[in-house]
Order: C-alpha cells, then structure tokens, then sequence
C-alpha cells in the first residue's frame, strides 16, 4: 500500500485564513506476519519458511562502495536466480533503492546495525540504531534486524529496535562465538557439517541459521558441500537455512593499474559471481540445489514410460501454478561447426497438483519413437515463468553415442602396418602412426600424413599406484593391429587395437587397495599448443568432487584461458579443470587436432593444472601429467563416493577413505580429424 503524509505546515500571519503545506512524502509498506516459534521455527505469514540466502556489500568495480541503482535491481534478479529467497546485508544497512527492489520482486533482507567485529558503545549505537530503524521500519522484505556483526553486538540495544518498530520485528546476533545466541536462533557462522547436524536436530536448544557458511573464496566454496549442508537445514527440524559468504568478488578500479580490478588478493575474492557480476561455476550450482522444483533422477531407468519424481521445496507456491516443458534432443558431432543440439520435438507438460513441501510426479508424453533420440530435456518455470532450472538425461548409451562416431566407410578405411625397431614399435593405421616404447609401454611419437606430429605422450601412467612392463605382445587380428602390454603393480594390462580408420583402442585395466585422492592414468600434452576444447559431456562448468551439480549434458566448446577464480581475467567458464560424464572431446590445437572417447560412463578428463583455492599453499594436489582420464570408484562399504559429505579434498574419483576394486575402462584416441 501506498500513505501520503503531509506533516509540515507553515503558519501563517492572522490576514491569512489558513496553512500552507510546505512538505509531503510519499512511501510503501506491505503487510506480513514474522514469528520466530522457538524449538519449531521461522514463520511468514503463517508458514514455516526456510532461508536460501547471501550476503551482500555495496560495491561496483568503477564506484567502489558508492551506491549504484542499477546494481540494485541486477544484484536482486541475480539472487533470486541462483532461487534463493533471501540476502544478509552485511555489515551495514543498504541504500534505500536495494530495499525498494527487494520488496517488489520478494526478497527477505537481514537489516544489520553499521559495524565489523567490535560493538560500538552505547553512547556511539543508540542514534544509528534509531536512525537505521526509523528509515527502514516501513519495508515488509525486511524480517530480522541484525545487532552487528561476529561479536560486534552490544546487547544495550537489543531491546531498541523495538522502540521504533510497531512490528517489533526480532533482533538477531550474527556472530561466530558461542552463548550469542537471542530470541530462540543460534546464527553462528562456520560450523562444520557434523555440528550442523547436531544443531538443526530437535535436540537443539535454537534454530540454526547461520548468518555466514561457505565462504566462497576463489573456486574453493560457495556450492563446494552445499547439498549435503543444505539437506541437513532442510530435513532439520530446527534448521532455519542459512547465508553464504559471499555475492560478489569485491574488485576496484584501479585507474592508476590501467583499469585493472584489484580485490587485494585473498582478501576481496570470495563471491559467487565476478566484480561486475559474472557468473562462476557456484552459481549454476547453487541454482540447482537451491531448485524449488527438486528432481533428483540421475538415469532414466530401463522401463522408463515418461514418469520422473518431482518434490515441491517452495512455501507458499503449489506446482500446479508452475509450467513445465520437454524436449527431445540430438547432439552435435565433432565435425559440425558450432556445438550444442537440435530439437526434434518438444512440447508442454501437465503441471502437477503438488503442494509445496510434499512430493509426486511429472508425466510426459513421449511419443512411440522417442527412444531413436539422444536426450531428454526438461525444464521447470516459476509462476512468472522464470526457468528454475532445466535437466538433460541422456537416452542413448555412451556405447551408442561414440559408436557413430568410429563408423568408417569401406572406402575410407586404410592399410594397416607394424614395425619395430631399437625398442620402438609404430603400429600405422590409414593416415595415423603411433611408436610404443615396449620398456615403458607409454606412447613416444604420433604422427600424421596430413598434419605435424602431435606432442601428445608420456603415458598411460598412473596418477595413484605404481606399475612396471613386465612383457609385450603384437599381432595382427583381422582389421586391426593388437599390442598388448602387461605389468607388474597396481596397473594389471593395456591393451591397445589399431583401426584401419585410424581410431586407436585403448583397453586397461588396474586394481588399487588404499586410500587415495583419485585414480585413472595421465598423458602429456602443452596447454600453451591448446586452442579450444570442444565436447559432449555435462559443462559448461568445469566439476569438483563436492560440488557436482550445476552441469548438464550438452556439446558444449571452450577457448584456453587461464582463469584463476576470483581474479583476473575473469573468463567464465574456466578452461582448466575437472570435466564430467564425458563422451567425446575434441582438442583444437595449434599442430592439429586429435579426439578421445570412451563408450563407458562417469569418465572424468582433467585438464591441465588448476586450483581451487590460491595462497600459501595451491589446494588441491593434482594427478600427475596434463591431461587425465579419472574414474569414481567406491570406498569399501560405500555405494556412492561423490555425495560422501566425508571428503575434503576436491577432485573427482574415489573418496580418501579405503578402497579395493579393479576398474576396467575403454578409451578411443584419433590423433587426426575424423572423417
């Protein structure tokens, strides 16, 4: 609602009859409930509510700490694309503008008292308190005033706020010091997963929401861990949600620095998005986790007839008033131009009656032939229909995507050959020879009729275990030229079949029994001969073993860069890194192009050396090598290693807890443009 107040008049000399109204103001306020049921929860209007939230500073790279409205309305949309449904705004109240967007697109604020980490005194605080109130008290996004920041609470003003606040809307402490906790929640900021389970539990004594978790400095948080956190808060009878640290990368203009943006190392890089709001790999992730049309199918099951599993995690939204839509999908080959899919059809779904916070199902109808296409996509749309996130399932095997890609015409096949020489052997099939060190069993030359010799090699080799050549074996078989290596160690065999196309096989096999951070083999190949990656797999965003969500499966293509998350350039997505689910990938490089498939799925290709986190020590340790093939293998008595809250380390592959399993994998090389 609007209100018109007139509140000054002037008087007037006794020849005037009557007063003059010198001043209006015009302002909005809504109406709303806000409870905190201590031992239960946070209630809006009736409805217990859980926080997806982010703190937020006022900052834009060319302004510093001056406001910017057009930040406003960005930062919001941004925000509530990543579908949370709240910001902290840390440490300091926001200008006026940022609360006017919050309460017209729905945004619960946290309003803080001005401060860091030290409380002012009572003399200093009461005047702002008041100031800070009687400006904001009429926005109904506000729910909670915040009594300073990690230990700057002086608990003389607990009680203030309400003075001037009709609603008397409840004051919080956002510390990180136990015994501050007020009004029924603990905000302690930090805790660690097994305290969190502890402290949403209904043993606890207060609802948990921390007013700062994750931090997301670098490419080191932010999403890293949020699932498993989130579906604590969420399961959690006290779990009240909770506020990442932090929105946005906080970088200056530095005119003096041609224009470079600064964000004084560690110290200012720590957001979900870049200075000027590009989106990092959290960003996507937390989107999807955060996603209150939750689907969790990772297959479609053998059976499948169209049903897929949905759960309403909204509060006050049924999903009937959401739309949903499905396509059928085909990839693009290496050979086509530009990456991505076509459409062969696609139509709308009934939007089921689901009531938010409980569960059913999507049905879509597929038509007879649905099975002929790659993939299925399907994606959810808020009530504005704003996408809320779309999912691709793949319909065909790996199997059946690369084997169209080894289809080679009679015509085009070559002539295969073999000959070996000083502990050399070159196996030759139509335009592609490969030479095997028969001592090492690694890959020593490549060359090609048509284009300079690659400088891929060095390897297989190992990047957990140890392995030594103890015989080899060559022969022709029908088609194809067969050299098998075995080995002493971890690596049991690997056995390598020379096509008459040129596509080179890659069979092996190894067994580990321990604990390792990952496990797969590694090649070389220079980053600096690199020009772009293009790829079917799930992207566009690179993955780490605690952070998995946020990518689809798509063709998806990427220049070389160098990004170093959280500063600059600040080229998103990210070059170098750990890549999921891949079914082909194709390297454009500066002496030719070569292609690497595999029809076995959860391939995961590292490339090259990236970190996750950048200071004194580069976190995490990488496989040895440029380019690796890694696998997820199961701890002992552990069904799925990727969701272990247990890990620490990123990466993908196996936990750092035990494991004893054999894995045997598939992997076709063309060192050359396939045809």
């Amino acid at each position: 609602m609007e209100c018109r107040n007139s509140k000054f008049v002037s008087a007037k000399s006794s020849s005037q009859k009557r007063n003059e109204t010198i001043y209006t103001t015009n302002d909005k306020f809504g109406f709303r409930t806000i409870e905190v049921r201590k031992l239960d929860g946070i209630y809006i209007n009736g409805v217990k509510v859980k926080m997806k939230g982010i703190n937020r500073h006022v900052m834009w790279p060319e302004y510093g700490r001056a406001t910017y409205p057009e930040a406003d309305l960005l930062d919001v949309k941004l925000i509530k694309g990543m579908n949370m449904n709240a910001v902290r705004c840390s440490h300091y109240p926001p200008d006026k503008n940022f609360l006017r967007v919050c309460d017209s697109l729905g945004l619960y604020v946290i309003n803080e008292l001005a401060g860091w980490q030290k409380a002012y005194s009572t003399k200093a605080g009461t005047p702002l308190v008041k100031e800070m109130v009687v400006r904001d008290v009429n926005h109904p996004s506000i729910i909670f005033w915040s009594n300073g920041n990690e230990g700057g609470h002086n608990f003389d003003f607990d009680a203030d706020f309400g003075k001037y606040d009709l609603s008397n809307r409840t004051v919080i402490h956002a510390h990180h010091k136990p015994g501050n906790a007020i009004n029924g929640i603990d905000c302690n900021h930090y805790e660690g997963y097994e305290s969190t389970k502890e402290l949403v539990s209904e043993n606890s004594g207060n609802i948990h929401m921390p007013t700062e978790f994750l931090h997301a400095m670098h490419d080191g948080g932010g999403a890293a861990t949020l699932a498993d956190y989130w579906e604590l808060q969420w399961n959690g009878k006290l779990g009240g949600g909770g506020f990442i640290w932090s929105f946005a990368d906080e970088g200056i203009m530095r005119t003096d620095f041609n224009n470079m943006i600064d964000v004084n190392a560690n110290n200012a890089a720590d957001g979900v998005v870049g200075p000027h709001r590009q989106k990092e790999a959290s960003y996507n992730a937390i989107r999807e986790i955060y996603s209150p049309v939750k689907i969790t199918l990772k297959e479609l099951p053998d059976n499948f007839k169209g049903e897929i599993p949905v759960e309403s995690r909204y509060h006050f939204t049924n999903l009937k008033d959401c739309s949903f839509r499905y396509e059928l999908i085909n990839f693009r080959s290496p050979n086509d131009m530009e990456p991505g899919y076509k459409v062969s059809q696609s139509g709308t779904i009934k939007s089921p009656d689901i009531d938010p916070t409980a569960k059913g199902n999507l049905q879509i109808s597929l038509s007879k032939d649905w099975k002929n296409n790659d993939a299925l996509a399907v994606a959810a749309y808020d009530p504005d229909n704003n996408e809320i996130y779309r999912w691709v399932w793949k319909i065909k095997s790996h199997k059946a995507l690369v084997t169209s890609l080894l289809i080679e015409p009679e015509s085009k096949k070559g002539i295969i050959s073999a000959k070996e020489e000083n502990n050399v052997l070159t196996v030759k099939g139509g335009e592609i020879a490969v030479s095997f060190d028969t001592k090492t069993g690694m890959i020593s030359k490549l060359t090609n009729d048509k284009s300079p010799a690659l400088p891929f090699g060095n390897g297989p080799v190992l990047v957990s275990g140890n392995a030594t050549v103890t015989s080899v074996k060559h022969f022709k078989e029908q088609d194809y030229y067969i050299v098998e290596f075995n080995y002493n160690g971890d690596l049991s065999y690997v056995r390598w079949k020379m096509h008459a196309s040129g596509w080179l096989e890659m069979d092996y096999r190894y067994t580990l029994s321990g604990s390792y951070p990952f496990t797969g083999i590694s090649f070389d190949y220079p980053q600096g001969l690199v020009n772009s990656v293009k790829w079917l797999g799930q992207g566009p965003d690179r993955v780490w073993k605690n952070r998995m969500q946020g990518v689809t499966t798509n063709v998806y293509q990427n220049m070389n860069n160098n990004t170093d998350t959280g500063s600059i350039p600040w080229i998103y997505p990210e070059f170098k890194g750990y890549y999921a689910d891949i079914v082909w990938m194709e390297f454009n490089t500066q002496m030719g192009r070569f292609t690497i498939a595999s029809p076995d799925k959860d391939l995961y290709v590292r490339l090259f050396n990236f970190y996750g986190i950048n200071g004194d020590k580069k976190t995490p340790i990488l496989p040895t090598g440029d380019i690796s093939f890694l696998d997820v293998i199961p701890p002992i008595g552990s069904k799925n290693s990727v969701s272990n809250n247990a890990v620490k380390e990123l990466g993908p592959s196996s936990d750092l807890n035990n494991i004893k399993e054999a894995k045997e994998r598939t992997v076709f090389f063309f060192f050359g443009t396939p045809k």
